[in-house]
């Protein structure tokens, strides 16, 4: 190493060690600048040397800024292992959970309207569907509940189509809730909440969230018998003229009983009445409205006929049966066989044409295409087969139903079947396979035609929905 490479390492040497000593930083490089260009006055060094001295002095500082940031980083992970860091006691009571579906959708549709042409078209859409949600344990026995969701607001369905070009899409309140757990046996929820009756897609479409009280209760009388029961009181509409509001009870009994252990066979009564109907009236334009009970209704299978005074006529007071048997552990993978009955006990033709009105799009004479079947009841069979729960599993269902005009009020059944509504037939199959156990591989068909074409005409749909569907 030459002389003058020996006296610029000695000073550096010094200088470093005395920032070291007394913890001065990059901030005071002005004041080692000064240092240096003393050291120039009195001869020490000289201006090339001094040129040097800075630039590795500049080398020097650049190190051990490095040390000290690794220094301290390792200090930061050891203090964050020795303290057992952990999360506020409120977020361990939290559950966040969602799912995102990416979906193609196409439709065949044949239809003719009576006296009208023949109409064939094809629809292709591709469509999404998130869900995002939130579980909060705020008590031992008491639970708070919020999801969100796309769509466009519409109570049986969450699909959001891609259209619009490129415009935001809206997000709606799906579920907000609150229930308590009063005992083992019984859970009281109120709020826009999951829907707790044993039912299928026949009556109930699984996205339709009721909003309003539900009591759900559960005994186990022995290890293989059980009964169950269900109660809601459900809001329909709120009317700001009158006392009362449109409302639906439902009341549930049922029964979970384990022959062997191999085999569960659940079947439950429902009783449905819904109240006050009569207080929804007509008013122009509200049958062409779909965000209206009495407008989705009517545009979805389900003539509404009105008095002379514009009160709704349509009633509806109903009765379901539906059961489920499980079998497992005898074929290579578990299967199930599962049936459902509807009927709308209020349901009468003759009364909706003898005391009808005739108001803009609703006439009720066009209902005596139907002669005197009241049009009032659906049923449906099917079975499923398969597991759905991790990487590998696969799961397969198919059913068959019919559903007549006024069996249920159309807003609320399957709004993909026979593109929603009532008075179809036909059939449903599904397949879906767990790429990995929170990815799935969908695909869905119907082949659907109205169930009787007298009064609307015919109307066919064919339908095939093939998705994937990812779960956090």
């Amino acid at each position: 190493m030459g002389k003058n490479m020996k006296k610029i390492s000695l000073i550096v040497f010094i200088i470093t060690s005395l920032l070291i000593t007394f913890g001065i930083t990059r901030s005071w490089a002005g004041e080692v600048d000064i240092l240096v260009n003393k050291l120039v006055e009195k001869g020490i060094l000289s201006h090339s040397e001094a040129q040097q001295l800075l630039n590795e002095m500049q080398k020097e500082g650049t190190r051990q800024e490095a040390e000290i940031k690794e220094v301290a980083t390792e200090a930061a992970k050891e203090e964050i292992k020795t303290s057992g860091l952990k999360l506020p006691t409120w977020a361990d009571k939290i559950d966040l959970y969602g799912d995102l579906r990416l979906r193609h959708d196409t439709q065949w549709i044949d239809q003719k309207k009576p006296g009208g042409d023949t109409d064939k078209y094809n629809r292709n859409r591709e469509r999404y569907r998130l869900r995002l949600g939130m579980k909060a344990k705020t008590t031992e026995t008491t639970e708070v509940g919020v999801r969100v969701a796309s769509g466009s607001g519409n109570q049986n369905t969450t699909n959001q189509s891609f259209d619009g070009h490129a415009r935001g899409k809206e997000i709606w309140i799906d579920r907000a809730y609150a229930s308590w757990k009063a005992t083992d046996y019984l859970k009281i929820t109120g709020g826009k909440h999951k829907n707790p009756l044993f039912t299928t897609p026949l009556v109930w479409d699984p996205d339709v969230n009721p909003e309003g009280l539900s009591e759900s209760l559960k005994f186990d009388i022995t290890e293989r018998f059980g009964l169950f029961a269900n109660m809601g009181q459900y809001f329909v509409e709120e009317i700001k003229s009158t006392n009362t509001d449109p409302t639906l009870l439902a009341f549930q009994l049922g029964t979970a009983i384990k022959p062997t252990d191999t085999m569960k066979l659940d079947f439950g009564v429902t009783y449905y009445n819904f109240m006050d109907l009569d207080d929804l009236e007509w008013k122009d334009g509200i049958l062409k409205d779909k965000t209206e009970f009495i407008g989705y209704n009517n545009a979805y299978g389900q003539q509404m006929v009105f008095d002379s005074d514009g009160d709704l006529l349509n009633e509806f007071e109903c009765w379901e049966l539906a059961a489920k048997l499980k079998v497992k552990d005898v074929l290579p993978v578990p299967f199930s066989i599962y049936a459902n009955y509807i009927v709308n006990t209020d349901a009468d033709i003759d009364e909706l044409i003898d005391k009808g009105a005739v108001f803009p799009d609703s006439d009720p004479a066009k209902l005596e295409a139907y002669g005197s079947d009241d049009r009032d009841t659906g049923w449906l069979v099917g079975l499923s087969l398969g597991n759905k729960k991790k990487k590998g599993d696969w799961y397969a269902k198919y059913h068959y139903q019919e559903l007549e005009d006024y069996a249920f009020p159309a807003v609320f059944v399957d709004s993909d079947f026979h593109g929603g509504g009532t008075n179809n037939k036909g059939h449903y199959m599904h397949l879906r396979y767990y790429l990995m156990d929170n990815i799935q591989a969908r695909a869905s068909g119907f082949l659907t035609e109205r169930e009787d074409d007298s009064k609307d005409g015919k109307k066919d749909e064919d339908r095939i929905q093939v998705d994937l569907v990812f779960t956090f």
